[in-house]
């Protein structure tokens, strides 16, 4: 019997393979395995699901769409049995580029190869008939595909329908049936994870206008997430694996399948930064023509702060983010109709000026959902029976300041808007926004972060502290005076004396201002030029900056610190013991003296503030600013902004060598594929039967 050249796949019933391209000059590259089983199922008479429902195929259209990024467009969708072998230019392996052929010319082309093989079977009469026939390509009519015998090899060739000079030097292009063994990256990591439980919405920073260039090499928003999404399943396949194997070996069941995480990204430039747009014609006339690749820099990249601060633009930006994610949460759940029946969980991510704007929406969600909160009940008694609080703090500030000016002039010590140092933690706003997020993220978390600055320009400071005293003061007003308790033990239960209750009479150092959000993290490399903190604005303003904790180590479960991580913290512990007990002795004899001092200069300053509280004549002058200096050594910290983790600043782990200038060149984009940040983040939205195995 005769060999094939380019058979393929010689199976009697040959399946279809769905190939996919953006552009016409693109190769084709077929769909993952699951998906062309799914669309010969449909027998391509219907829209079907694909890419673990982030996209979908219309196979009677020909169009691939996503149904979550809206900014990516639709791709090209066609069946093939038989293809085309060209050689590849840029191959070292002599590998071909496979061209479909339209299935109309298959079909007649599958009739032939089909008569060619039984004329050679052992029954058959043989290829002579065969080798004379010959079919044209109804989709190119200039050409034709004939059987062709060379030797003992017998193959499918398409040449041109007319030859010249009876064939010499005419070309030939083989045939190939089925498009052979192939693998997509990531297909066989997904199939292979359980449920899909939590939903990662990815807020892009600045520079995304420059990073989806083709001409630059920098991954865009949309790559990143597709291969962060990879390599977390990766990983937790392969750790998975590891945990069967060790089951094993202790004869316990096998774990659960670790849980999918859906990543989607937020894109936001497209939508401020069209070409149409008035703001963009006008900097494209503004800028000069000299140096066009660091003047991209300055309009693809810094010109998105700049937008930022400013009220208009803010304000759009923000519209575009919250009605994304508005767009995409119904969307999501019209692709995954049971995702929220199964306890699925959405959070958030922001990521440079991406984490500011996260930090926005969250507060004008804030700001919604406090306004609309009842102000007691009667499952709530102690904020029935307390004293009227002073007001809230509002988050959010507005060109029109008609509608806040009450309430900053009603706080105590909060001067008013209209001399511009009231301070505020949310955006500055031509007006107030009414839509929202449609949730409550179960994680915030916020990479590469300057939320710390901004909130500093903003003056959020004071009003974190401001909070802090209201608290304060709330809680001093709960805790009754002698006679009150001696009345509570009078008529304690049962007519016996109970004791006196404790109340906690150490000061709030700690601001009690927190965001809609279960946990809060802001993760950031140590060399990162762009990252800021935020705990330092939560503290007193007037904690020494040496008494200000240092930011946590990010690890997973919090305690797996990397072996020279854990020697440094040593090293910095007997440091400072060492220090502190030789500040001991040489301020022995100087004491006396230093307390003696710092008594006249305590003394000297009161005077001085009653002597201006005098010619003012005002009693509304602000108060004395009080000293923190060592409140917070040797006491646990808690910020409330971190949810269910008692910190938010939290560095990334350095390593054995690690130089910060130099890391300091890529520690800002580095952070979704940062090994930390992965482990970190398939640890927290690891799904409940997997806590249950631990």
């Amino acid at each position: 019997m005769p060999t094939w050249e380019g058979i393929e796949d010689a199976s009697t019933m040959l399946p279809r393979i769905w190939l996919t391209r953006l552009k016409d000059t693109d190769v084709w590259k077929p769909l993952r395995k699951i998906d062309c089983k799914a669309l010969n199922e449909s027998r391509g008479l219907e829209d079907v699901l694909i890419e673990g429902g982030r996209a979908t195929a219309h196979p009677t259209e020909g169009t691939i769409t996503w149904n979550f990024v809206s900014s990516r467009p639709p791709m090209k969708l066609i069946p093939a049995t038989w293809f085309t072998q060209t050689p590849n230019p840029k191959s070292k392996n002599k590998e071909f580029i496979l061209e479909p052929l339209p299935e109309v010319d298959s079909l007649q082309i599958e009739l032939l190869y089909q008569n060619a093989v039984r004329a050679s079977s052992s029954l058959g009469e043989g290829l002579d008939s065969i080798l004379q026939e010959e079919v044209i390509l109804e989709s190119d009519p200039t050409f034709k595909v004939c059987v062709v015998r060379n030797g003992g090899l017998i193959a499918m060739r398409k040449k041109p329908k007319k030859s010249v000079l009876f064939g010499l030097g005419e070309v030939q292009i083989t045939l190939q049936r089925g498009y052979g063994q192939y693998t997509i990256e990531g297909e066989d990591d997904e199939n292979a994870l359980g449920d899909l439980t939590h939903v990662m919405f990815v807020i892009h920073g600045i520079g995304e206008a420059m990073w989806c260039k083709e001409e630059v090499s920098t991954m865009s928003m949309r790559d990143e997430m597709d291969q962060l999404r990879m390599t977390v399943n990766k990983r937790k396949i392969i750790n998975w694996r590891e945990e069967c194997k060790k089951c094993e070996r202790q004869k316990q069941p096998f774990p659960p399948l670790p849980n999918r995480v859906e990543f989607i990204p937020i894109i936001w430039f497209d939508k401020v930064r069209s070409p149409t747009h008035s703001l963009m014609s006008s900097l494209t006339s503004v800028t000069l023509r000299t140096v066009p690749a660091l003047r991209s820099i300055a309009n693809d990249v810094i010109f998105d702060v700049l937008m930022y601060l400013t009220p208009e633009f803010c304000e759009a930006i923000l519209q575009c983010v919250t009605s994304e994610i508005n767009e995409l949460y119904d969307k999501f759940q019209t692709v995954h109709p049971s995702f929220k029946a199964r306890g699925g969980k959405f959070s958030i991510v922001g990521h440079s000026l991406g984490s500011v704007i996260a930090w926005d929406v969250l507060s004008i969600y804030k700001d919604i959902i406090e306004k609309n909160a009842p102000n007691g009940s009667a499952d709530d008694p102690i904020r029935i029976d307390a004293p009227a609080s002073p007001p809230r703090v509002p988050s959010l500030e507005t060109l029109d300041k008609t509608e806040n000016d009450h309430d900053h002039n009603a706080l105590p010590g909060f001067k008013g808007a209209d001399d511009g140092k009231h301070g505020t933690w949310g955006p500055t706003l031509p007006k107030k926004m009414t839509q929202t997020i449609p949730f409550e993220p179960d994680l915030t978390i916020f990479l590469g972060s300057p939320i710390g600055l901004f909130l500093t320009l903003r003056g959020a400071h004071s009003v974190f502290d401001e909070m802090r005293a209201v608290a304060e003061a709330e809680r001093a007003s709960l805790i009754p005076c002698d006679d009150e308790e001696a009345d509570m033990v009078a008529w304690s239960p049962g007519g016996q004396s109970a004791p006196p209750p404790v109340f906690d009479l150490s000061p709030i150092i700690c601001s009690p201002f927190s965001l809609p959000t279960k946990a809060c993290y802001n993760v950031f490399h140590p060399s990162d030029p762009v990252a800021y903190r935020i705990e330092p604005l939560l503290l007193p303003e007037g904690v020494s900056n040496n008494d200000i904790p240092p930011p946590m180590f990010l690890s997973p479960d919090g305690k797996s610190l990397r072996l020279h991580v854990k020697a440094r913290q040593v090293g910095d512990q007997i440091f400072k013991q060492f220090g502190s007990l030789s500040n001991l002795f040489e301020s022995t004899a100087q004491n006396a003296a230093a307390a003696a001092a710092h008594a006249d200069e305590e003394a000297a300053r009161k005077m001085a503030h009653m002597e201006t509280e005098k010619k003012d004549g005002s009693a509304q002058s602000s108060p004395l600013r009080p000293n923190f200096e060592g409140c917070i050594r040797d006491r646990q910290v808690a910020f409330r902004l971190g949810g269910r983790t008692s910190r938010v600043d939290f560095q990334i782990q350095p390593g054995v060598i690690d130089n910060e200038y130099l890391s300091a060149v890529t520690a800002h984009s580095g952070y979704f594929s940062n090994d930390d940040i992965i482990d970190f983040i398939i640890f927290e939205t690891r799904s409940g039967a997997e806590d249950n195995t631990e």
